[in-house]
């Protein structure tokens, strides 16, 4: 009875009112979001107390981290987007078993990463151009997060999983839990107060592997003992490789995709360092409080991904196409406030993480020009991320690409370099390049090709019947 009420409620998504479904499921993951900010944003404040060297380790680990982060989350997309097609189809069994293959997914690729990250990480570190506490700093940090990366690949699959089935609830909760852990573990681990040991970066690290340890734990009792929207029993847990493979396909445009945009990051970091660990530690500052929005964005494109993906399983492409407008109009509600607020109070806002004033001056025109692009970059975060639940993850992938590699990287050195413009010629190519790259995104989403996406992947699958007994 319990398993057939939770169906319910989420079969409901395909039908009514978009605003109201829209809104059922972006509330808990715009609240996740802002968990994750949190997350993020406490441990910006606790290592800025450690001086400019240290938040620049935190800026050249956080982007390496970053792409462990989003790999993971772009491997979960595959299990997000068949989760809603056989949800959206009232297939439920079928839902359960590409959990059962999201989790086997995740196991592996925790131990690839595991064992590839010890190799690379001082080479990596050395290629960005960190040196002396720097490097000291960021190589401690990384190899505890590397230890426990998998911890990462389960939590998003777990939490995308659900997403996918239509509970965004319980990702919240488990958010939640975390975050408190790792606000209080933070500043206990980084400065040593009372018998923890004083850790410095490396705390920052421990308190988040931790934080997420635990709230994987809340999740797995979740789907052992209580109430859910998926359900791991023994006719569901077999190795299906039809479906591995179309997860990998569709997962692997959406890694490919978050890849090519963490190797920009990678390149500018690499740039600005040239200029100063002042300008490196503004540019940190910056890129997180530009994430803080981001996540924003790609939360409300996940809510939008069910609906798109939920409708199109249950036929009903006109629907998913509005599921998509209606999901970059509620966002930009809440993005434009936000980057006024970035605008008018930059200097206020960088101050609260640091108060080196070389830092505060650069971070305040790199956070204003970020706060003009903002909008901009809407239908790229919104749309690129909804139509994903339809299967299309090729056509976000390229053109992040285009525009956030082939576009962004050569714009920064030709007015970092030749027009001298330094670490601005930075912050005007990363504007410059968000807001081509939303305006095409648009275009590109009217054209409705990720609709043929998803009758390929149905076709394919319905094909090779994978679950036939």
């Amino acid at each position: 009875m319990k398993k057939e009420r939770s169906r319910k409620i989420n079969h409901q998504l395909t039908e009514g009112s978009i605003k109201t479904s829209l809104f059922r499921l972006s509330w808990p993951l715009l609240s996740g979001a802002f968990l994750h900010n949190l997350f993020n944003l406490v441990d910006l404040f606790f290592i800025g107390r450690l001086g400019p060297a240290a938040l620049a380790a935190l800026t050249i680990a956080g982007v390496i981290l970053t792409i462990i982060i989003m790999v993971a989350l772009g491997i979960s997309t595959g299990a997000t987007a068949l989760i809603a097609h056989y949800t959206g189809r009232r297939e439920y069994e079928k839902a359960d078993n590409v959990l059962v293959q999201a989790i086997i997914l995740s196991i592996i690729s925790g131990g690839f990463v595991l064992a590839a990250g010890f190799l690379w990480i001082e080479p990596i570190l050395l290629l960005m151009g960190a040196t002396g506490e720097v490097m000291t700093y960021a190589s401690e940090y990384l190899k505890i997060a590397f230890a426990f990366s998998f911890l990462i690949f389960l939590f998003f699959a777990f939490n995308q999983s659900l997403r996918g089935s239509g509970d965004t609830l319980t990702p919240l909760k488990a958010l939640v839990l975390a975050n408190i852990l790792n606000i209080i573990l933070d500043p206990l681990l980084i400065f040593g107060i009372g018998f923890f040991p004083r850790l410095e970066v490396a705390g920052s690290a421990l308190a988040t592997v931790i934080s997420r340890a635990v709230g994987l734990l809340f999740l797995l009792k979740h789907f052992a003992f209580d109430y859910s929207s998926l359900h791991i029993s023994k006719k569901v847990i077999n190795i299906n490789i039809p479906v591995l493979t179309r997860m990998l396909k569709i997962g692997f445009f959406s890694s490919i995709e978050v890849l090519i945009r963490q190797i920009s990051y990678l390149f500018l970091v690499r740039l600005i360092v040239a200029f100063g660990t002042a300008s490196l530690a503004a540019y940190g500052i910056v890129v997180r409080l530009k994430f803080f929005i981001i996540m924003f964005g790609i939360s409300v494109g996940i809510a939008a991904s069910v609906l798109i993906g939920q409708s199109m399983g249950s036929n009903q492409p006109k629907r998913a196409q509005l599921c998509g407008w209606q999901a970059v109009k509620y966002y930009q509600i809440l993005v434009i406030p936000l980057a006024i607020i970035f605008f008018i109070f930059a200097p206020q806002i960088i101050s609260i993480f640091t108060n080196d004033i070389d830092v505060i001056k650069l971070a305040t025109i790199f956070l204003r020009y970020i706060s003009i692009s903002m909008p901009f970059l809407t239908p790229a975060l919104i749309l690129g991320k909804g139509i994903t639940g339809a299967g299309d993850t090729a056509a976000p992938a390229a053109l992040t690409g285009i525009f956030q590699l082939l576009w962004k990287i050569p714009v920064a050195y030709i007015l970092a370099r030749t027009f001298a413009l330094e670490a601005i010629g930075v912050y005007l190519a990363i504007s410059s390049a968000d807001l081509l790259h939303g305006i095409t995104m648009g275009f590109y989403f009217n054209k409705k090709t990720w609709q043929k996406r998803y009758y390929q992947h149905r076709k394919i699958l319905e094909k090779k019947n994978p679950f036939a007994k």
